[in-house]
């Protein structure tokens, strides 16, 4: 189970919706938020209910203004600012109710009006309200903790002029180096491969917002021009989402085999059922399974019957479940050893030569068993070519070679 830890999938499991805690505010119904009169009247009871604000002292027309974004977060009126955005943001909800008047962004501007200064005793007198965007980051930060909990990567390192962020644009080569230099401590110390390239929601939440600014930029590409682009193909990484696939069907495959080991004495010719797994508390690998095609799937895949079913299973052949977690571990520990760019990016099966070469003879033997090569390789969704007659953009391989090189520069 030493593994586990490493994996991306085992570290940020599937979230839980969080229960519900206004009583007082119930969820509303589908489509709630898309009705003119509702708004109208979510925002008279937010200043009226929630404020205890005459709204006709100050607006004669009676037409509720639009609180701003500080105002909804202080007074955690989530549900109000997801029903704004469902309209289309402030401009076009004050358009669809006749002209209300929104309050402005800029604290300078908005405790000036009357109807602000009538509720700054509910305000804390210490809370600076010169940037919302203190209060939304420190709100965002604290439910990053308490869901993924672990230290941002950019506070383990020495900040060199690498992570220093810098006033101008970045070019695609200073994103490329910068993204290298990340994978490169990212590897160092949480141990994942430099040639996986990360999920973009990652980067700002190890502190790289500079970088995150850069990739999100250099990834909208125009139309018809699929790879020639992205900051991915460029870099030569393996793109998230194969990965992702590869990372969370090793897990499956472990936390199934450990889970066999509890309750099956080991024995792997019974694939379990999903409910019976989830009551028996092993929550993530029945998610595993469901995302992973399910339990008729996985049985015809792993060679084993259907826990409690009479029906036969059409079996894709002979296979073992341990087998495959040593191939699948053997060539991620591969990856750990090899440095970006790659000449394709993507997470292969390994040739014959290669399991000799690391003392596997075994599993070369198991695969020859299980059908040759190129079947296990479809079995366990990997990538089978030679390489021979691919189209290598040699240019491209060099130049980002060169940036590998130069990434602490």
């Amino acid at each position: 189970m030493e593994l586990l830890p490493q994996l991306h999938t085992y570290q940020k499991p599937r979230q839980k919706r969080r229960p519900q805690t206004t009583l007082t505010r119930p969820r509303k119904p589908r489509f709630y938020w898309h009705d003119e009169e509702n708004m109208r009247l979510e925002l008279k009871s937010f200043w009226e209910d929630d404020l205890n604000v005459t709204i006709s002292e100050y607006y004669p027309n009676e037409l509720p203004p639009i609180p701003s974004e500080f105002l909804l977060n202080y007074f955690n009126r989530n549900d109000l600012r997801w029903g704004i955005a469902q309209i289309g943001g402030r401009e076009t909800l004050s358009h669809v109710l006749g002209g209300a008047f929104i309050i402005p962004g800029k604290w300078k501007e908005a405790k000036k009006l009357g109807i602000i200064q009538r509720v700054m005793h509910l305000i804390d007198d210490d809370t600076n309200m010169s940037s919302t965007k203190k209060s939304k980051v420190t709100t965002k930060s604290n439910s990053q903790i308490n869901t993924i909990n672990r230290e941002p990567l950019i506070s383990m390192i020495q900040h060199t002029e690498a992570t220093k962020l810098s006033k101008a644009f970045w070019s695609k080569e200073k994103a490329i180096r910068e993204l290298y230099c990340y994978l490169d401590n990212y590897k160092k110390y949480k141990h994942r491969p430099s040639v996986f390239m990360p999920q973009l929601s990652e980067l700002k939440h190890e502190g790289y917002q500079k970088l995150f600014n850069a990739c999100s930029r250099f990834k909208k590409l125009p139309q018809g021009d699929a790879f020639g682009h992205s900051i991915q193909y460029s870099a030569g990484l393996v793109p998230y989402k194969e990965w992702r696939f590869f990372e969370s069907q090793l897990q499956l495959f472990v936390e199934l085999q450990h889970y066999l080991n509890l309750h099956h004495e080991g024995k792997e010719d019974t694939f379990p059922d999903p409910d019976l797994v989830k009551k028996r508390g092993h929550v993530q690998l029945s998610h595993l399974i469901r995302t992973h095609g399910g339990k008729l799937l996985l049985a015809q895949k792993l060679d084993m019957e259907l826990a409690a079913s009479t029906m036969s299973i059409q079996s894709w052949g002979p296979f073992s479940l341990d087998f495959a977690i040593q191939l699948l571990q053997f060539i991620r520990e591969q990856y750990m050893t090899i440095n970006p760019p790659l000449t394709f990016p993507i997470i292969s099966m390994p040739s014959e030569q290669d399991l000799i070469r690391f003392g596997y003879d075994d599993l070369t033997h198991q695969i020859s068993r299980f059908g040759g090569y190129e079947n296990v390789a479809r079995r366990l969704g990997l990538a089978y070519f030679d390489g021979k007659n691919e189209k290598v953009d040699e240019m491209l391989v060099r130049r980002a070679k060169r940036l590998w090189k130069q990434r602490k520069s």
